[in-house]
Formats: C-alpha cells, sequence, structure tokens
C-alpha cells in the first residue's frame, strides 16, 4: 500500500578508525583524480599559448592575431581546437566500459594501474608531439588512462574508507582533480614565459609526473577488501585487508557485509542487465545525473578553457593562465574545505550550497559579459578582474559540492552486484557530457557569447533542485547497506517496488513468508523521515596507514583526470599549440580585431582537443564497469592508468592534429578507467565515518592534477621555441605512471574480493588490514549479505532501474551531472582561455589558472577535512550558494565591461578573477569532491558498479558536452554564460536540498536505510517487507493487525482458551487457505466478506493503521478497497466481497432483529456458550444466548457502568467498545445490546433477546 510512511531500522555502522594506512593508499589512488585534473587544466592553459596554437592551430591563432573583425567570443572556435581538448573524454568514455570490467574482474588497484601506465604513454606521446595527430593519440591514450582511472579510483576511495569518512576521503579525489588542475595551471604559466615557444611540451610532458606516481604507486596499493571478496570471494585475504585499513580487528561486522554483498552478486551475472531492473532504478539514475549535472555545471568548460575564457574577456595570455592558475587554487581550496566538512554535514547541503553559489556566480558574470563585453570590446581591468571573482566564486562553489560530490555520491551508492558497472556508466556519462560540452564550449561561446553563463546557470538551478527532492543523504552509510537509503526515500521507494513471486512460492515458504512480516511490520519502529538518517551507525576500525596509502594511490586517478583538465585548459591558451595545431583560432585570436572577444576561440576542432577525452571516457566507463566488477577496483586503476600514460606520451610527442585527439582520447579511456574504480575504491576502502574525507581524496586529487597543470602550463609557456605545450602534454605520464605501478601493489576492497570471488577469508583478511582491527564481523556480515543480494542481481545494469535502486540511479546522473552544469569543467579547461577572453595575456592567464587550481585544492582539502563532520548537504548547499553568487557577479561584470572587443581594465579583470576564485572555492567545498564521493557510497554492492559506471558516463558524457559547447556558448552566450550555469547551479542546490538525504558516517553496506527515511524517496523504494508481498498477503497482514488491535484493547482474556483459538488457531486457518487465494472467491473476495463482517459486528473498534492512524472498524473494508483503487488493482473483487458480506449480515442479523425470524439460525453444535469464556459477542450469541455468563472486566474503552447491589448486571453491560448493529436497533440498553421491546412493560422481549430480570430465562 502507498501509504508514504517508512519502516526503519537502526542505522549501524563499522568500527575501525582513520587509519594512516588507508590515508595513504587512498592519497595514492587519489592521483587518479590529480592525473584527471591536471589534464583539465593543461589543455585549457596550452591551448590559450600562442606557439601551440600557432604549431597545431594556426587557424585559431591567425584569427586570434590579425582577425580583428570576429567577435570576442568567437576568435577561438575551432573544432580541431576543440576536438583536442575533447578527444581524451571520447577516449575515456569509451575506456569507461572496459575499465568497468577490468575493475571488477581485476580489482581496484589494477584499473588504476592500467590507468596510470595509459596516461603515461599519452603523456609522453603529447609533450614530444610533432604534429596535429600525434597532439590527438596521446590525447586519446590520456583519455584511455582517465578512463581507467576514474572508474577505479573513486570506487577505490570509498571502499577503503568508513562510512563515517567516506565522503571526505571520496572527496580526495576531487581534491586531487583540483591539486592536478592547479599544478597544470602552475605550469602552463611558468612554461608560457618559456623562450622559443616549446613551453607548451613541457606542461603537456609533465602530465607524466602525477601518472608515475599514480602507476608506480599503485603497485604497492592493496586492492580493497570489497573487490577482493567481489573478485576471489577471499574472505580471510579480505580480513586482512579489512583489519589493516580499519585499524582494528573487530571488522566482522564490515566483513559479513561484504560476504553478504558478494552472495548478491552471484545471481547477478550480467552487472548491466542487473542495473536496469527496478530495484536498481535510483542507483542508475544517479549514475547518469550525477556526472550529467557535474558536466553540466559548466566547470568542465571553465577548466578546459579557462586561459582562453580570459583571453576572450581581456586577459592577456600570461593573465589568462595567471588567472586559470587563480581559479585552480581556488578549486582546490574548496574541494578540500569539502573534504573536511562532507561527512559531517552531509551531501545534499553541500550540493545545495554549491548550487546557489554556481548559479550566482554565473548570473552575475553572464550579465557582466553581456553588458560589457560586446563582440569587439575588451572588459577594462577592473571588469575583467570581477569577471575573474566571480569565476573563483563558481569555481568554488563547485569545488565543495559538485566537484567531489559528483566523484563521491556515484562511488558510494552502487551496491557489490553492480558497482563497476554503475561506475563505469557513471565514468562514461561524465565523459560523454565532458566530451560534448568541451567539444562545443567554443562554439558555444560563439554564439550564445555571455548568455552562455545563462545555460549553465539553469542547468545548475534544474540540478539544485534534483538533489533537493531526489537525493538522499549518503553519509555515514555503509556502501553494503546503501540500499536502505533508497527503501526509505519518499520518492525512490516507489520505483523499488516490484511484482512479488509470492504466487510461485510454495505452501512452506509462502507460510513463512507471512508468519514473519506481520511481527516485523507490528515490532518495527515507524518513523517520519527527514532528510538525516535517524541514528548513524558505524563499523569497528581505524583509520590505518595502510588504508591511507592505498588510497592515495588509487586517488592519483582523481590526479590524472584533474591534470588533463587543466593541461588542455592551459595549451590551448598557448600561442605556439594554437598556431601549430589550431591555427584558425590562432590568426582570428591574433589578427582579427573585429570578431568578439567571445568568438576568438571558438572553434570546434579545439574544442574536440579537449572534449574528446570526455567522450573517450564517456564510452570507455561502460566497458570500466565490467572491468572493475569482474577484475576489480585494482585492475581497472591498472587499465586507466596505462591507457593514459599511452595517452599522456602521444599528446606530448604529438606531430598533427590527429596523433594530438587520438592521444586526447587514450587519455580519456584511461580516465573513464579510473573515474570508474577510484571512487568505488576509495569510498568502499574508507569507515563510513571517513568515508567523506577520503573519498573527497579523489576531487582533492583531480584539484592537485588541475593545479600542477597549471603551474606547468605557466611554466612550459615561457619556453622559447614554442614547444613548452608539448612539456605540459607529456607531463601527464607522471601521475599516470604512479597509478599504474602503484595499483599493482594496492589491495582490491573487500566489497570487491566478495562481489567477484566470495572469498569471504580473502577480504575477512583484507578488512582487517584496512581496519586495523580483527572485529570486522559487522563489516564483513554486510558486505556477505550484499554479496547475496548480487545473487540475484545478474546484470547490474538492469538491477539498477528497479524501483528499489530508483534513488540512486537518479543520483548516479544527477550528481555528475550537477557537477559539470555547475560550469566548474568550463573553467577548469578554459580557464587561460577565459581569462585572456578578458583582457588577461598568455602568461597572465596561466598564472590565473594556477591560482584558481590553488583555490580549488585547497578548499578541496578543506571539504575532505570537515565533509564527515558537517556532512555532504550542508556542504553542497553552502557551495552552490557561493557558486551561484559568483557566477552571477561575474555575469554581471562582463556584460556590463567587456562587450564583444572591449577589454577589461586590470581592476575588472582582477575582479573576475578574483570571482571565479571564489566560485571555485565554492565547488571545491561541495560540488567538487561531493560529486564523487556521493555516488561512490550510494550503491548498493549489486549495482555499485553500475551505478559508477553510470555516473563516470554521465560525468564524462556532460563534461564532453560543455567543453565541446563551451567555446561556442561563450561566443554565442557571451557574458550569459555564467548567467546559464548559475540558473543550474540553483537547480542543483534546490535538488540537493530536496532530494539528497545525508550519507555522513552511514556505512555503505547499509546505505539503503537513507532512502527509506528520506521524506520522497521512501515513497519510491517503498517497505522492504511490506511492499514485496502481494495483495493478498498485504491484506492478511491488515487482518491480522486487526486482531492485534483486539488484543492490546485487552479484548482477549488470558484465563480463556479463547486467545489460543482467535490468535493462533484462526491465523494458521487463514495460512492454509492461502494457496487458494488464487480462486475468484476464496481470495480478496473471502477477506472482504470476513473484514466487512467484522466491521458491521463491531463498528466501533479502533484499528491502528500500521503506527500511522486509526480508522474505525467500519470504515475498514473501505479502506482497503481506497487502497487498491489507488494502486490500479481491480475493484471488482472487493466490492464482489463487500456485496456478499452486507448479504450475509443481513440474513443473518438485521433480518432476525427486525423480524424476530432467524431464517440462519445458528447449529447447536457450534454455538459459544458464555461460560466458555467467549469475548467476541455477536451475532449467535445475541441469538442463543444465556444469561449466566459472570461479566467481564470492564474495558479501557468501556463507559462508567453503575453495577445494582441487588442483582448483578446482565452480561455486556458494561459498555464494551464492540457494540454490533443490533445495539443501535435498540430503545434502551438490553441484556445484549438487542432491539428489544422495554423489559418494564412486562411484554416479552424479541425473538433473541436476553431478559435482563433476574430468573427470567431467555426466549
Amino acid at each position: 500500500m502507498a501509504m508514504g510512511f517508512a519502516i526503519t531500522g537502526e542505522a549501524g555502522d563499522y568500527n575501525g578508525r582513520m587509519t594512516l594506512f588507508v590515508i595513504l593508499s587512498c592519497a595514492v589512488a587519489a592521483m587518479g583524480g590529480v592525473i584527471f585534473g591536471y589534464d583539465i587544466g593543461v589543455s585549457g592553459g596550452v591551448t590559450s599559448m600562442e606557439p601551440f596554437l600557432k604549431k597545431f592551430f594556426s587557424k585559431v591563432y591567425t584569427r586570434m592575431m590579425e582577425d580583428t573583425d570576429i567577435s570576442n567570443y568567437c576568435k577561438f572556435d575551432s573544432q580541431l581546437l576543440t576536438l583536442f581538448t575533447s578527444s581524451l573524454y571520447l577516449a575515456g568514455l569509451i575506456t569507461s566500459f572496459f575499465a568497468s570490467f577490468v575493475t571488477k574482474s581485476f580489482g581496484r588497484k589494477t584499473s588504476m594501474l592500467a590507468g596510470g601506465a595509459a596516461f603515461l604513454v599519452g603523456a609522453a606521446l603529447n609533450g614530444a608531439a610533432a604534429d596535429i595527430y600525434m597532439l590527438i593519440i596521446g590525447r586519446v591514450l590520456l583519455g584511455v588512462g582517465v578512463g581507467f582511472t576514474n572508474q577505479a579510483v573513486p570506487l577505490y576511495l570509498s571502499e577503503m574508507a568508513l562510512p563515517k569518512y567516506r565522503g571526505a576521503i571520496s572527496n580526495g579525489f576531487q581534491l586531487c582533480i583540483s591539486i592536478g588542475f592547479f599544478a597544470a595551471s602552475i605550469l602552463n604559466y611558468g612554461t608560457e614565459k618559456i623562450s622559443g615557444g616549446w613551453g607548451w611540451r613541457v606542461s603537456l610532458a609533465m602530465a607524466a609526473v602525477p601518472a608515475s606516481v599514480l602507476t608506480l604507486g599503485a603497485l604497492f596499493l592493496p586492492d580493497t577488501p570489497n573487490s577482493i571478496i567481489q573478485r576471489r570471494n577471499d574472505v580471510e585475504e579480505a580480513k586482512r585487508v579489512l583489519q589493516r585499513i580499519r585499524g582494528t580487528h573487530d571488522i566482522q561486522a564490515e566483513l559479513e557485509d561484504l560476504v553478504k554483498a558478494k552472495e548478491v552478486t552471484k545471481t547477478k551475472t550480467n552487472q548491466y542487465k542487473t542495473i536496469l531492473q527496478r530495484n536498481y532504478r535510483p542507483q542508475l539514475v544517479m549514475s547518469i545525473a550525477i556526472p550529467y549535472f557535474q558536466i553540466v555545471t559548466g566547470i568542465n568548460v571553465i577548466a578546459f578553457y579557462a586561459p582562453i575564457l580570459f583571453r576572450t574577456i581581456g586577459l592577456g595570455e600570461s593573465a589568462s593562465l595567471m588567472s586559470s592558475v587563480l581559479t585552480g587554487v581556488v578549486g582546490g581550496t574548496t574541494t578540500l574545505i569539502a573534504m573536511l566538512v562532507v561527512d559531517r554535514t552531509g551531501r545534499r547541503l553541500l550540493l545545495i550550497i554549491g548550487g546557489v553559489t554556481m548559479l550566482v556566480s554565473q548570473v552575475i558574470v553572464g550579465f557582466i559579459l553581456a553588458a560589457k563585453l560586446g563582440d569587439h570590446n575588451v572588459l577594462s581591468k577592473a571588469n575583467s578582474y570581477t569577471v575573474l571573482t566571480w569565476i573563483c566564486i563558481y569555481i568554488a562553489g563547485f569545488g565543495v559540492s559538485w566537484g567531489p560530490l559528483g566523484w563521491l555520491i556515484p562511488s558510494e551508492i552502487f551496491p557489490l552486484e553492480i558497482r563497476s558497472a554503475g561506475q563505469s556508466i557513471t565514468v562514461a556519462v561524465n565523459f560523454l557530457f565532458t566530451f560534448i560540452v568541451g567539444q562545443t564550449f567554443l562554439a558555444m561561446l560563439c554564439r550564445f557569447k555571455a548568455g552562455l553563463f545563462f545555460f549553465f546557470g539553469g542547468w545548475v538551478l534544474v540540478m539544485t533542485v534534483f538533489v533537493y527532492v531526489l537525493l538522499p543523504e549518503t553519509k555515514n552509510v555503509p556502501m553494503e547497506q546503501m540500499d536502505r537509503i533508497w527503501r526509505e526515500h519518499w520518492f525512490w521507494k516507489k520505483s523499488r517496488r516490484g511484482k512479488s513471486s509470492f504466487r510461485k512460492m510454495k505452501l512452506p515458504e509462502k507460510c513463512a513468508l507471512v508468519a514473519a512480516i506481520v511481527p516485523k511490520i507490528q515490532r518495527r519502529r515507524i518513523t517520519k523521515c527527514s532528510t538525516t538518517p535517524c541514528e548513524a551507525g558505524d563499523y569497528n576500525g581505524r583509520m590505518t596507514l595502510f588504508v591511507i596509502l592505498s588510497c592515495a594511490v588509487a586517488a592519483m586517478g582523481g590526479v590524472i583526470f584533474g591534470y588533463d583538465i587543466g593541461v588542455s585548459g592551459g595549451v590551448t591558451s598557448m600561442e605556439p599549440f594554437l598556431k601549430k595545431f589550431f591555427s584558425k583560432v590562432y590568426t582570428r585570436m591574433m589578427e582579427d580585431t573585429d570578431i568578439s572577444n567571445y568568438c576568438k576561440f571558438d572553434s570546434q576542432l579545439l574544442t574536440l582537443f579537449t572534449s574528446s577525452l570526455y567522450l573517450a571516457g564517456l564510452i570507455t566507463s561502460f566497458f570500466a564497469s565490467f572491468v572493475t566488477k569482474s577484475f576489480g577496483r585494482k585492475t581497472s586503476m591498472l587499465a586507466g592508468g596505462a591507457a593514459f600514460l599511452v595517452g599522456a606520451a602521444l599528446n606530448g610527442a604529438a606531430a598533427d592534429i590527429y596523433m594530438l585527439i587520438i592521444g586526447r582520447v587514450l587519455l580519456g579511456v584511461g580516465v573513464g578507467f579510473t573515474n570508474q574504480a577510484v571512487p568505488l575504491y576509495l569510498s568502499e576502502m574508507a569507515l563510513p565515518k571517513y568515508r567523506g574525507a577520503i573519498s573527497n581524496g579523489f576531487q582533492l586529487c583531480i584539484s592537485i592534477g588541475f593545479f600542477a597543470a597549471s603551474i606547468l602550463n605557466y611554466g612550459t609557456e615561457k619556453i622559447s621555441g614554442g614547444w613548452g605545450w608539448r612539456v605540459s602534454l607529456a607531463m601527464a605520464a607522471v601521475p599516470a605512471s604512479v597509478l599504474t605501478l602503484g595499483a599493482l601493489f594496492l589491495p582490491d576492497t573487500p566489497n570487491s574480493i566478495i562481489q567477484r570471488r566470495n572469498d569471504v577469508e580473502e577480504a575477512k583478511r583484507v578488512l582487517q588490514r584496512i581496519r586495523g582491527t580483527h572485529d570486522i564481523q559487522a563489516e564483513l556480515e554486510d558486505l556477505v549479505k550484499a554479496k547475496e543480494v548480487t545473487k540475484t542481481k545478474t546484470n547490474q545494469y538492469k538491477t539498477i532501474l528497479q524501483r528499489n535502486y530508483r534513488p540512486q540511479l537518479v543520483m548516479s546522473i544527477a550528481i555528475p551531472y550537477f557537477q559539470i552544469v555547475t560550469g566548474i569543467n568550463v573553467i577548469a579547461f578554459y580557464a587561460p582561455i577565459l581569462f585572456r577572453t578578458i583582457g588577461l595575456g598568455e602568461s597572465a592567464s596561466l598564472m590565473s589558472s594556477v591560482l584558481t587550481g590553488v583555490v580549488g585544492g585547497t578548499t578541496t582539502l578543506i571539504a575532505m577535512l570537515v565533509v564527515d563532520r558537517t556532512g555532504r548537504r550542508l556542504l553542497l548547499i553552502i557551495g552552490g550558494v557561493t557558486m551561484l553568487v559568483s557566477q552571477v557577479i561575474v555575469g554581471f561584470i562582463l556584460a556590463a565591461k567587456l562587450g564583444d572587443h572591449n577589454v577589461l581594465s586590470k581592476a575588472n579583470s582582477y575582479t573576475v578573477l578574483t570571482w571565479i576564485c571564489i566560485y571555485i572555492a565554492g565547488f571545491g567545498v561541495s560540488w567538487g569532491p561531493l560529486g564523487w564521493l556521493i555516488p561512490s557510497e550510494i550503491f548498493p554492492l549489486e549495482i555499485r558498479s553500475a551505478g559508477q559506471s553510470i555516473t563516470v558516463a554521465v560525468n564524462f558524457l556532460f563534461t564532453f558536452i560543455v567543453g565541446q559547447t563551451f567555446l561556442a556558448m561563450l561566443c554565442r552566450f557571451k557574458a550569459g554564460l555564467f548567467f546559464f550555469f548559475g540558473g543550474w547551479v540553483l537547480v542543483m542546490t534546490v535538488f540537493v536540498y530536496v532530494l539528497l538525504p545525508e550519507t555522513k558516517n552511514v556505512p555503505m553496506e547499509q546505505m539503503d536505510r537513507i532512502w527509506r527515511e528520506h521524506w520522497f524517496w521512501k515513497k519510491v523504494v517503498g517497505n522492504k517487507y511490506y511492499n514485496s508481498l502481494p495483495p493478498v498477503a498485504k491484506t492478511y497482514a491488515v487482518v491480522c493487525l486487526m486482531a492485534t488491535s483486539a488484543y492490546h484493547l485487552q479484548l482477549y482474556d488470558y484465563q480463556t482458551i479463547a486467545l489460543y483459538y482467535s490468535d493462533v488457531f484462526k491465523r494458521f486457518q487463514v495460512i492454509a487457505v492461502i494457496p487458494y487465494f488464487s480462486s475468484r472467491f476464496l481470495g480478496p473476495s473471502m477477506v472482504f466478506v470476513i473484514v466487512y463482517v467484522w466491521g458491521r459486528e463491531f463498528p466501533n473498534a479502533r484499528v491502528n493503521i500500521h503506527g500511522l492512524f486509526e480508522l474505525k472498524g467500519f470504515y475498514i473494508p473501505w479502506y482497503m478497497l481506497a487502497i487498491d483503487l489507488l494502486l490500479g488493482n481491480s475493484l471488482k473483487a472487493g466490492l464482489t466481497g463487500i456485496a456478499a458480506g452486507h448479504l450475509y449480515y443481513f440474513v443473518t442479523v438485521l433480518y432476525p432483529l427486525s423480524s424476530g425470524n432467524n431464517i440462519c439460525r445458528t447449529p447447536k453444535w457450534v454455538r459459544s456458550e458464555p461460560s466458555e469464556g467467549v469475548i467476541f459477542r455477536g451475532r449467535s450469541h445475541r441469538l442463543n444466548g444465556s444469561t449466566t455468563t459472570a461479566p467481564r472486566p470492564q474495558t479501557t474503552t468501556s463507559e462508567p457502568v453503575e453495577t445494582s447491589t441487588e442483582a448483578a448486571e446482565p452480561p455486556n453491560s458494561d459498555g464494551v467498545a464492540f457494540r454490533g448493529r443490533s445495539y443501535r436497533l435498540g430503545t434502551r440498553r438490553s441484556a445484549y445490546g438487542c432491539g428489544c421491546r422495554s423489559m418494564d412493560s412486562g411484554a416479552p422481549p424479541k425473538y433473541g433477546c436476553v431478559d435482563a430480570r433476574p430468573g427470567v430465562p431467555p426466549s
């Protein structure tokens, strides 16, 4: 019955503490975020370097330098330039699907290794690129690396972290993205100064540094206990790992959860088919929506094209790169803040705050650009810095919300049986939309102009509403218990209701089910749901060094992601890079004075350069889901690292645009794997109370990677000879190497071990090792239970579509989607371009990118520290508000001061830079880390891979979309672009406030309770027990509850046989005929007859309906009929039963009482004499009664009755509440409530009445 209530249990948690081992492990794993962030930062930086543009994008360079007639917004509009950025995401998209398989089958560690290796090779190719083909090939390899790391790292972080710290740990991925972006921005700013025009080579090649750290570090990482149990079912090994990472031997509860989760996976052989099932619908929705929303925040566009964007608004090349550095600093800082507070505030609050912040920021930036920039103007310095300031505020809003949480939430919401597939979908969606956004950004910038900010702002508004309404809180919920948050959510509990197999059961099974369910319904605590779990629990364990190291290595998947984001934006603002690969953009930028400021970088090729990574990552994420589920999180990270390594090599060595795009695609493949595995790895490795911090390490590493890319871009831009961009691109191989090598030594998570191999002992060993205690039984039991669930979920993607998983599905789509449409990726991609657009020079724009990287990394670090204290929701809301305000202000400044051909004054430019840093700070503490944390922790084991896959896929999808369209939107929307993203920030903030429950401290394997307790999702997921019953069993439950109500009203006499007869024997009579309930009459119609007659006999009896409200007995059958109507069931059976019951009651009660002629007299052998202690005195007693019964004790509902001293009052004269219809027919209170003539008149009473006068026998 859809009655809007939830039956809640007691929230649990695992034992453990935040061990140094977990911190180091997650730090290494979070390097997957660094390479991602670095790539985002460096690509935006090098594309704003004139030597880079001159070498690879000569048309862009010519247009930029010579074409004065072209709009400011359209100078960088080049498909080839866009392809350079987007190829990574396209490769990551494709890779993510393969990475899912690797992560599942070979572990999170292997996936990180693969991602690091691929990124390493891609960085090398990028750094050594001789032509555009080599550049693209390297970029593709970077995408492959990011595809692997983005698949594995979030999973690794989520699985390594305790539920109460999962938010912080998983947010480390986003922090690493911010760090990578910041590093790329700093490097871009430095390399832009290199004389000779080869600084971009340094920027690109330096991506190899975090890739190397990830690859080498992953060799020493343990795989998560989840992965160990999932792959090998080695419970002992999982136990050892769990004890080590939890810092306690008391890990049994968590280990049991892992084993249970593995048992579930046994029945789910095809995760992608499973995740499509109704039970996993919430996780599927989240795995698509979260990465989608994360991308359409617009953050990837800013990240990709920040230097170009800043050049568009009037900043010079150096100034735009420096502005990109600034945004990187803001993003990293706010992501750090999100890490610190996400497990205290919860995911929802941070997403909402971040959404509001981004929305305001985008609206203001859009207004400023629309009013002041125009097509051919240059913003004044004051306006340029005002826009930069609001972009920083926007990035800050993203950094505290959609940045980290866009990775966290998908990595934690999937059950083990679909975890790899879910993460694959998440990574694929992320890459897909990153590719789309990156590929279209320059064209959208050219066409939308300032309106582009309003476009993304609209999405921010949508995602904020989505979070508020549909995203439950996953804070502190164990990953293997995450299913409960959907069952308790007011909306998702409805989606989880499926058809019951009750009719297919054998009689003993049916009896056992019904006998078990009724007491549970009666005993379970009925609570009014809120967005916060009723009681947070935890598993035993502590934060061990092993977990820290493992998660640190896994989080390198975030570093490569962040590095790629940062480096792509940096190199695309380097003139030598533009000149070589995007000559039209370079020419337009340098020569075309007529083109709008917003359109100088509008090039589909330039956009494709950035977006190809996300498209590759999108496609990869689905394969990465399979790999993550079947081979473990470790394998997926290995694959992602390796692909990213190759992509970095190709990008660094790119000789032409094709090589550049191919390399970018490989980067996307790498990111597809790492974004699939790393958030899951972090969430599964972390204790619930530390999961927020550990999972936020992914976002922190993204920030670190972005920062590193920004720094490198800034440095390589200074290299003379115009080859600095090669260094920037090739250096992506460093974090890829670290991830790839490090993943070799990582343990797989206990969740993965139980899911893949059902090796409980191995999972127990891993669990004991990562928890630092032997007391891991509770957690292990949850894992085993989760595994048991996966046995029935052979296809995770089919499973996640089931109604029970609707909340997780929505979050896996909405969170990454909102994370992207904060606009942070836009700023990260194009920070140098953006800063050049607003008037900063090439070096200044790269330095600004470094600054934004610092801000992003710092705030992400703060988020890591507070996320497990403040919770996710608060950080998301704060970040949303911050980003919204920042974007609105930047939009206003750019609209008012920049114009199409103006250059912002220095004051305005730095004001814009300041607000962009504030924006990045808002993102860094909210959507940055939490966009990865929340998805990584909310999925139950049976759909975890699929949910994370969806999250990554949505993230990549909308990162691609935003990145692909940003420059075009900047050209066309102009300043309105910030209002566009600001609108989306508003939406996502409202979404968080309404729909995202708090997951702080909730063990992942117990996460399902937050949905069951959420005011909206509980309606979707429904009650776990009651809604699984067929209508017949539900009806019988109502009958049993009525009997129980009578028991509590003291209508049973303890001294008589009536208790046993009525309360036990009669129930077994009903159970016995259940097999025959399929017949037309013995089914619901018979029950309606019984209930109707009972209601007529005792119309005033009050029956408590499931603890929600009371109904009089007379209304019970009509209530049941109304429920059938609401559920869409046929009313024929119910109406037939009521009609039959009324006919029966008329013939046996009403007609005899009114006429005195009993045509259906009860046979003597079934008459109940009062002396037998019968309590329910109905028709037969009134018509065949006796006066020899002693009066009953007065009930609680009886009216006071005066007793005569001369003669005892007749029975039933005590005012018993159950007075039948005959009482209402009488003229006075007669002996049994019959409608008799007055006894004082001396006339004989009607037939069937009992004379109250002493000594007078009944007639």
